[in-house]
């Protein structure tokens, strides 16, 4: 077993997963039933992404499994552009909440978007450059002339820019292409255009052998310095003032529905893919698995899913502001609150 293969190993034994997707406005997984619960209150949540992806399975397990609805709750995901994207939504009002990288909300905060955090539940970080194990890559310094794939505007992109400053690299030793769209990414590697893409190691990487049969390999972001706190539930402020029963009932579904996820695997990469025909089981599995020791720390171990911290929020602030130009907050408080956490 290579590195890469013991590492994604490690992860897929750490926990295990289900998804199932159902009801969700506009643009939806194909099957989803048609909504309308009479006594629930409908609550928009924009994605980081779009349902293309096994990352994020806890919304979706908790509408089929009516979880949500037993909440009061008609839950609506909304694909999304990246987190930048999302979070400006958020911010504006137009999406009263938004599933967004930590490191891209925390930038937010620091320019003074009127938005917290009320839930983290990728604690840590599975960012990283992707690129073909055979390419001879071991280290960060292999990249220095090489071409790397972007998305610009996602929180990779946005993340990059410290994992070379901590490792005394900058942007100039690099040369970054911007593709706005993921699968041209991984394209413009799997053709040679390009030597490595930025992606999550669990979910592009593994989607990308399943497509190619070619072997990756991957350099963790957590292993070059830079583990920051990860995906979490974003609120804009004066909605969640204006709605905190709501906003409590959301969350409490939500670590409901995690842990779902985290106790049936096998019955969630049934629904997964019954709602996204197109999807690959195996890969729908293996996505999710990788996707459920993220949510936790060391430090939450053992904590209430979304439960984050205070030390992992000073340390992706330190790492931020050391080499990304954050300018930290007079207090943690304003990234983020816990208090709709039971």
């Amino acid at each position: 077993m290579n590195k890469r293969s013991a590492r994604l190993a490690t992860l897929a034994l750490a926990g295990s997963a289900v998804l199932a997707l159902a009801a969700c406005s506009g643009a939806g997984p194909a099957g989803s039933p048609a909504a309308g619960g009479e006594d629930l209150d409908v609550l928009p949540i924009r994605l980081n992404w779009t349902f293309e992806a096994a990352d994020h399975p806890w919304f979706f397990a908790g509408m089929a499994e009516g979880i949500y609805a037993a909440h009061g709750i008609e839950l609506q995901p909304q694909e999304g552009t990246g987190s930048a994207s999302t979070l400006q939504l958020v911010a504006s009002g137009s999406d009263p909440v938004g599933l967004v990288d930590a490191g891209t909300m925390m930038g937010g905060v620091g320019k003074g978007l009127p938005v917290q955090a009320v839930c983290v539940l990728a604690q840590r970080n599975p960012m990283s450059a992707i690129f073909p194990a055979s390419a001879g890559i071991s280290s960060l310094e292999d990249l220095k002339g090489k071409t790397i794939a972007v998305t610009p505007g996602d929180s990779l992109s946005q993340i990059f820019p410290a994992v070379l400053a901590a490792n005394g690299m900058s942007e100039g030793d690099v040369n970054l292409v911007g593709l706005s769209d993921p699968a041209a990414k991984q394209s413009s590697v799997l053709t040679g255009a390009s030597d490595a893409f930025l992606g999550y190691y669990t979910l592009q990487l593994p989607a990308v052998e399943k497509t190619s049969g070619e072997d990756m390999d991957y350099l963790a972001f957590s292993d070059l310095g830079v583990d920051t706190l990860s995906m979490g539930i974003v609120v804009n402020r004066a909605w969640a003032e204006k709605n905190q029963d709501l906003l409590t009932r959301f969350v409490a579904a939500t670590q409901e529905a995690a842990q779902f996820v985290v106790e049936n695997p096998e019955k969630a990469a049934d629904d997964f893919v019954a709602g996204v025909p197109s999807f690959d089981r195996e890969l729908a599995l293996t996505q999710i698995e990788a996707a459920v020791p993220l949510l936790h720390t060391a430090a939450t171990e053992g904590s209430p899913i979304c439960e984050t911290a205070e030390g992992d929020w000073k340390a992706t602030e330190d790492i931020l502001s050391t080499y990304s130009g954050l300018t930290p907050a007079d207090s943690l408080d304003a990234y983020y609150t816990d208090a709709y956490i039971r």
